[in-house]
């Protein structure tokens, strides 16, 4: 899948950090280099052409000097380790379920500098921005998607390894058959913007969950498929006390439509309705 462009900051980050790697190597031959006899050496030109560093930066760090990207990282408002412990903090709390929005990553920031023997200057409005590209290995923005308290709970280690106990105990010991298996779900689609927000996460996760109140007026899509690899025709409830025509068009899926009645009654017909359309 084709992702976004690079911003030209990454791409410095990137090419600085393959010049760091040229130099330390070069740096880690010269030292090689010294401990053979005098006659045998290389000295800092050959080795820097080699690997295609400045020898004068090359014999400046043989020497114990500080290189620019070194000096660079000494100006951070953060330390390394700092950092460290605020990356692992967000995606902590991303997999959690509560993840930061730059605006908290801010504040947190912020909360360690004064939390110094000697508190600095805050961060800037862009830090977050510069933050985010140097670990963006690791943390990527995404749009939150409401996760329901409940939920988000009941979503636990134990509760899933009950779950598979019971799917061993009733399904697999017993011996049912694949085709006689039916997994259904439903999917809220909610008709407007439902007050998402761009929080960080970890890195290649699809979808970053914000606890929150899911309580929302939703159309649902209700889905079936059986073990075996067929499925139901999907169903597609409304709210509403009757039903309007419109509803149904462009219904490319098949999909039967029905307007909401009490849910238990609602759900048993779906289920019944669909089966023909296997």
């Amino acid at each position: 899948m084709v992702g976004r462009a690079l911003s030209e900051q990454v791409k410095r980050q990137a090419r600085r950090r393959a010049e760091n790697s040229r130099y330390q190597e070069a740096l880690d031959e010269y030292r090689r280099e010294q401990e053979k006899p005098a006659k045998e050496r290389r000295g800092l030109r050959p080795i820097a052409a080699t690997l295609d560093v400045c020898y004068r930066t090359l014999g400046n760090l043989a020497n114990g000097k500080m290189g620019m990207s070194a000096f660079n990282a000494s100006k951070r408002k953060l330390s390394y380790p700092e950092e460290r412990v605020l990356v692992d903090f967000i995606i902590a709390s991303a997999d959690r379920s509560m993840p930061l929005t730059p605006r908290n990553i801010t504040v947190h920031a912020n909360a360690i500098i004064t939390g110094r023997d000697e508190p600095g200057e805050p961060v800037g409005d862009s830090w977050v921005g510069r933050f985010l590209d140097r670990y963006r290995d690791e943390l990527q923005t995404h749009w939150s998607k409401p996760l329901a308290t409940e939920r988000a709970r009941s979503l636990n280690e134990e509760s899933v390894k009950e779950w598979f106990k019971l799917v061993e105990k009733l399904v697999v010991e017993r011996g049912i058959k694949r085709e006689n298996i039916y997994g259904m779900d439903e999917s809220g689609f909610p008709p407007s913007n439902q007050g998402t927000q761009r929080v960080v996460g970890r890195r290649g996760t699809k979808t970053q969950h914000k606890i929150g109140s899911a309580n929302r007026e939703n159309v649902t899509a209700i889905v079936t498929i059986c073990a075996d690899g067929t499925a139901l025709k999907p169903t597609i409830i409304f709210k509403g006390r009757s039903f309007l025509k419109k509803w149904g068009e462009n219904n490319i899926s098949g999909a039967s439509m029905k307007r909401r009645r009490e849910r238990s009654q609602t759900v048993q017909s779906c289920f019944r309705g669909g089966r023909a359309g296997i």
